[in-house]
């Protein structure tokens, strides 16, 4: 009778798949959402522009933040209003695929005008169609961005240390990517290589306006390559494994520390992707990493790694996304080598009306700083939001966020909330 106990088990799970399809209306591909979902009257139809289509944005974000340094001992509040130019151009072929993006956050403080910040960034990426099953893809990338004051992983951005550089770290980022993919049968092979190159600008520490040499301390370029081979266990699994290996080299042979943090790792996982009539995607796994230091006073630092990146779609309404990774992460803090980096997320997305959608969102992260004074830092976010689309053309948002930091170190703890309310357009 186990035959017919798994027919009818078939036969539910496949009405079950069905009804939630129904519900939801339209064809989600994978991995879509909610919020990605084309909404008929409400989503923007762009420009034409030969065989690309061009998508530019703008909006208007006003922010009020209570701990805008991220301290301990004294709060500063403030008003911080947000500039957010974008534009997307993505190509419209039956084969091979070409998309440029730009964005931007400008932010004016009311009061501190010292933590002012230009934000922008560029995104060029394509794919190339070799075979029905094979394909090559690139990538290529600029950013300039500012660190978050409170950084745990900086030297002089964070009021532990007793003071706070006048302006916030202000870096480049410059990201180049190579992969290919190839299917034969059951089996799907990657291979893929980055670089990124991070260039930090120098700071100046107060009152005595002495230079913090950031540059000299923390530019440096990343290579990472990795290979991943899967195997189809069904239309709905595939098993994995990965492997990676990286180097990381500073551009300061020694920096003002005297000590010499380039390096070198790797790291293997097996996990396996899911896709399960599109209702439930993703990817889970899990295995060992391990970083290397060129300075033998820097301990090596190994441990488990992991991640899960899950998108589950219950109703046509909504959409639940979860997030982890546990990667080793670069600092400059006295001896400590680097830092065991654990993080998990979870956000819900619903669509209320048509037009309204509705978002909550948790964190949580834990930061173990490998050897010096193994310092330990907790962290929480919560966050909640609205976006109310008034047609095709603009949109209002508002939103509430939430996010704190408890370590084992003294003045290190801090608490912020903001509130904020974006007025929105798009083509």
């Amino acid at each position: 009778m186990n035959w017919q106990r798994s027919a009818v088990l078939m036969v539910t799970l496949n009405v079950l798949i069905g009804n939630a399809q129904l519900a939801m209306g339209v064809e989600l591909a994978r991995g879509q959402g909610v919020l990605t979902r084309a909404k008929r009257d409400y989503f923007p139809i762009g420009m034409r522009l030969g065989t690309f289509k061009f998508l530019p944005t703008l909006s208007s974000n006003n922010e009020w933040r209570d701990n805008i340094y991220s301290s301990q001992a004294t709060a500063t509040q403030d008003l911080i209003f947000h500039i957010q130019p974008g534009a997307v151009i993505s190509s419209d072929w039956n084969r091979h695929a070409l998309n440029f993006s730009a964005l931007g956050d400008f932010q004016s403080y009311a009061s501190n005008s010292s933590e002012d910040k230009d934000n922008y960034s560029f995104n060029l990426n394509g794919k190339f169609d070799v075979l029905k099953t094979s394909f090559a893809h690139a990538n290529l990338a600029y950013a300039n961005q500012y660190e978050n004051r409170g950084q745990a992983t900086s030297i002089f951005g964070d009021p532990s240390f007793g003071f706070m550089a006048l302006k916030p770290t202000n870096y480049q980022s410059l990201t180049a990517a190579l992969g290919y993919e190839h299917k034969i049968n059951r089996f799907r092979f990657n291979l893929d290589h980055s670089l990124n190159k991070l260039n930090y600008q120098d700071g100046v520490a107060p009152v005595s306006f002495a230079v913090i040499e950031n540059d000299k301390n923390r530019s440096r370029t990343s290579n990472g390559s990795s290979f991943r081979l899967g195997y189809e266990l069904s239309s709905s699994y595939e098993a994995f494994f990965r492997a990676n290996y990286n180097f990381i080299d500073y551009d300061s042979q020694f920096g003002a520390d005297g000590l010499q943090r380039s390096s070198t790792g790797y790291s293997g996982a097996t996990g396996v992707s899911i896709d399960i009539t599109k209702l439930l995607v993703g990817d889970v796994y899990v295995g060992y990493q391990v970083q290397d230091y060129v300075d033998p006073v820097l301990k090596t630092v190994s441990g488990l790694s992991g991640g899960l990146s899950l998108k589950w779609n219950p109703t046509g309404l909504t959409t639940v996304t979860s997030k982890g990774t546990r990667t080793i992460d670069e600092t400059v803090q006295g001896t400590s080598s680097g830092v065991l980096n654990t993080m998990v997320t979870l956000d819900v997305d619903h669509e209320l009306l048509r037009n309204i959608l509705l978002n909550v969102n948790v964190g949580y992260s834990i930061n173990e700083f490998q050897g010096g004074n193994n310092r330990v830092d907790t962290g929480y976010n919560f966050g909640f939001g609205a976006k109310y689309l008034l047609n095709r053309h603009f949109y209002l948002a508002s939103g509430y966020g939430m996010s704190s930091r408890t370590s084992d170190i003294a003045n290190a703890d801090y608490t912020t909330n903001s509130f904020s309310l974006t007025l929105g357009s798009q083509l």
